[in-house]
């Protein structure tokens, strides 16, 4: 029993050796770069990421495999992670947040006065003795370029860009100032050269923020929300949807994985739906939970597949205990209903 205990904790400790790191694609990156970059093969990076050919693109996140154990580090130097400045931000947020002082962050970001913009990078740095760890809900500790990611599991970071067509008498800092942003974004993004003399009409591109996109690496499929019996009545009054029956108070689950984009009561335009939750899943697809009694989730909360959202109740105009589904799929700018019952396991 002793000999069998020992080879279990052998293997759970060899098995927790072999970690994941996380690299974002830059330009002029290629899989052999990175492969070689981290001492793997690129058989391995494509099996990782699911990967059929050698295309990669720049702002692409990849998991790389490694033997390192990106676990809890108690090293004495200094550590730092990058941190985007959001909308709202202020250098006194951003230091009450990391519990560093202002100053810390302005000398090592070489910030002369207090503004800083939208989408800029601040290198944040990390009391000694800070704790990461790969599982941590900030984000994830990259031991190669000692860089956290912070996003969320399952959601990426895309850029948001506005055009502007350049007028007389504009410069690259009355641009900037205009879009609250970086000038060097703007010479970085356009390219441009010094001097930085800008033409009127000129088209520039400004990067204004990033947006949470959800990314599975598994084939959607939607699972029933509720355990009860199908009412057919609901369609035959022209409703997209199902409604389930069940009874008051019975827990409704997330179909499949997805950002919540509505979480409530609409007193106006989805009055009849009481109650509800909106979430937004991968390629477009969009799952409604109706006649909810009560809900657990908020706007832009990451929820996954089987999660409690909410319980079924009678605040819609169905009149009886239960919840009504639907899902539909977003393609050009129109909207499609799906039969629930053809798509639900």
């Amino acid at each position: 029993m002793r000999i069998l205990i020992l080879l279990i904790s052998l293997f759970l400790f060899i098995y927790s050796a072999n970690a994941t790191v996380y690299y974002r694609v830059k330009k002029g990156d290629s899989l052999s770069k990175i492969a070689k970059k981290f001492g793997v093969s690129i058989t391995q990076i494509k099996r990782a990421n699911q990967l059929r050919r050698n295309t990669i693109y720049v702002g692409q996140k990849l998991k790389i495999p490694t033997k390192d154990k990106p676990t809890i580090k108690t090293k004495h130097h200094t550590k730092y992670v990058i941190y985007r400045v959001k909308r709202g931000d202020s250098l006194g947020k951003i230091a009450k947040k990391f519990g560093v002082s202002v100053s810390e962050i302005k000398r090592i970001n070489r910030i002369k006065g207090h503004i800083i913009y939208v989408g800029q990078k601040l290198r944040i740095p990390i009391k000694k003795k800070s704790k990461f760890s790969s599982s941590s809900r900030v984000g994830k500790f990259n031991k190669k370029n000692s860089k956290t990611v912070f996003v969320p599991d399952g959601l990426t970071k895309v850029p948001v860009y506005k055009y502007y067509r350049v007028r007389s008498g504009d410069s690259v800092i009355k641009i900037a100032k205009k879009f609250h942003v970086s000038p060097r974004s703007i010479i970085r993004i356009n390219r441009l050269r010094r001097p930085y003399i800008l033409r009127p009409g000129q088209k520039l591109k400004i990067l204004v923020g990033y947006r949470d996109v959800l990314k599975l690496n598994r084939p959607i499929q939607f699972k029933f929300p509720l355990d009860g019996r199908i009412d057919p009545t609901i369609r035959e009054n022209g409703y997209p949807g199902i409604f389930i029956v069940s009874r008051p108070g019975a827990p409704v689950k997330a179909a499949e994985t997805g950002i919540v984009k509505f979480a409530g009561k609409d007193s106006k335009l989805l009055k009849a739906f009481g109650k509800m939750v909106i979430i937004q899943h991968p390629k477009g697809f969009r799952t409604v939970y109706g006649n909810l009694d009560k809900v657990f989730v908020k706007p832009n909360q990451l929820v996954k597949r089987g999660e409690v959202i909410g319980t079924a109740g009678t605040s819609g105009i169905w009149g009886k205990s239960g919840l009504y589904f639907d899902i539909s799929r977003i393609y050009s700018g129109k909207t499609y209903h799906i039969q629930p019952l053809e798509v639900l396991k």
